[in-house]
């Protein structure tokens, strides 16, 4: 399915879980939602979501609005909400002068091999925000070493 990683696709059902784009949107546009939430929805509308294109103020408006009348169907379920949250001006995936330090130490800390500043600059937007939020502290990691390896950079 378009828009997704290879990673995120485990054949039976590649969207039961929360995918990066749509976690990046979900950022970009200052709301977050549980993965009750996100289940309560359809494939189809969860492929949707995840086609729906989020970059520009009326897209990320769009968005929202779209998100909140999937989910108003399912208003008596209390899990099935939007919570409003601050858009962070500088995500650390955005900064192209470093390596992030979270990024670095969650790789060192997993024996896994930090990106060289060519290849973190040479990673998208999607990639960078992937590899932040695989690396946070507390994460089961996972799908890292298979998103370092799908991303090329082991």
């Amino acid at each position: 399915m378009q828009g997704l990683f290879e990673f995120e696709q485990d054949g039976r059902y590649p969207l039961r879980r929360i995918p990066m784009i749509m976690r990046f949107n979900l950022d970009t546009c200052g709301i977050r939602i549980s993965l009750t939430a996100w289940i309560t929805l359809s494939r189809d509308e969860r492929e949707e979501l995840v086609a729906l294109p989020c970059v520009s103020p009326a897209e990320q408006q769009a968005y929202r609005e779209r998100l909140a009348a999937l989910l108003a169907v399912h208003a008596d379920n209390p899990d099935a909400v939007i919570e409003t949250v601050e858009i962070d001006p500088s995500p650390v995936w955005a900064d192209l002068s470093a390596v992030p330090d979270v990024v670095a130490q969650g790789l060192a800390e997993l024996s896994l091999p930090v990106p060289a500043h060519e290849q973190w600059t040479g990673l998208n937007d999607l990639q960078r925000f992937a590899l932040t939020k695989l690396t946070r502290s507390g994460h089961k990691n996972a799908n890292l070493l298979p998103a370092l390896k799908e991303f090329g950079l082991v």
